[in-house]
């Protein structure tokens, strides 16, 4: 149940682990295993300027022109959306995009939908019920032990902020995840999150830019594992504006959804 308490405790903690139980992510994950062990040649058919808005689309390890991971970031992703037509994506992820995608995105959608009727905050209901879409980033992190130097502070995803109004993990997070919070002195630290069998959640730029930064975005990175031989896998979907949509944006006036993303880029 998302109530007035949950809503408290995303403004105090900067995230939130509701009481809903993780969905069953078994569909996409064979899915998204079946791609990423394809030979490169095909997966490149699918490279993010082949698409063009957003992030949809496939981009790896040493690559130096992608728009959401560093070249030195240890993980290979799959992003695809509500942005474009099914067909224009590979045939490993059409069973699921035809089927178990719409169910995920309902309950997502529901969910995103009940906490912000609780944060109440001016405007942004109504315009998340008018422009927001929903994007999945499939998110492939290879065994630690094929790679001689690891990314920036010692990681294996390096930190950042979320370009979404709300990143949600509806199968649940393994561990690994690292949170940048504040202390009981009011510095920033870094809190290592447990894997969790239920919907995780956190904010992105585009809910501190609304609310002016009355909530922040979520910093976050993923450390290195303990086990160089493991796989690790996730699954986060992120609440975005859908292409060539136009909306006044608090403190900010009149903005399109490709103008907000020039301006979340020039954060990095």
């Amino acid at each position: 149940m998302i109530d007035q308490q949950c809503a408290d405790l995303l403004k105090s903690r900067g995230y939130l682990v509701t009481s809903f139980a993780a969905l069953d992510g078994s569909e996409l994950l064979e899915s998204f295993r079946t791609f990423i062990h394809q030979v490169r040649d095909y997966q490149l058919r699918f490279l993010q300027k082949r698409y063009g808005y957003a992030y949809d689309g496939f981009s790896y390890y040493g690559q130096t022109d992608s728009s959401h991971q560093a070249a030195d970031d240890l993980i290979s992703t799959f992003v695809f959306s509500e942005f474009y037509p099914v067909d224009r994506y590979p045939e490993e992820f059409q069973g699921f995009l035809k089927g178990g995608w719409h169910n995920v995105v309902e309950i997502v959608r529901s969910l995103e939908t009940d906490l912000l009727t609780q944060l109440d905050i001016p405007g942004l209901l109504d315009f998340y019920r008018q422009n927001a879409g929903h994007m999945v980033s499939n998110n492939y992190y290879p065994p630690q032990q094929q790679f001689t130097t690891t990314a920036a502070d010692n990681t294996r995803l390096s930190a950042h902020p979320d370009a979404s109004l709300f990143t949600v993990f509806p199968f649940g997070i393994d561990k690994e995840l690292e949170l940048q919070v504040v202390g009981e002195c009011g510095e920033s630290v870094w809190k290592s999150v447990d894997a969790v069998d239920s919907i995780l959640l956190y904010p992105g730029y585009l809910m501190e830019m609304w609310s002016q930064g009355a909530l922040k975005a979520m910093n976050h990175r993923v450390r290195l594992s303990a086990n160089s031989a493991a796989e690790r896998f996730t699954f986060s979907f992120f609440s975005l504006p859908f292409p060539q949509r136009e909306f006044e944006m608090p403190g900010r006036g009149l903005m399109t959804s490709e103008s907000y993303f020039s301006a979340y880029g020039a954060l990095f």
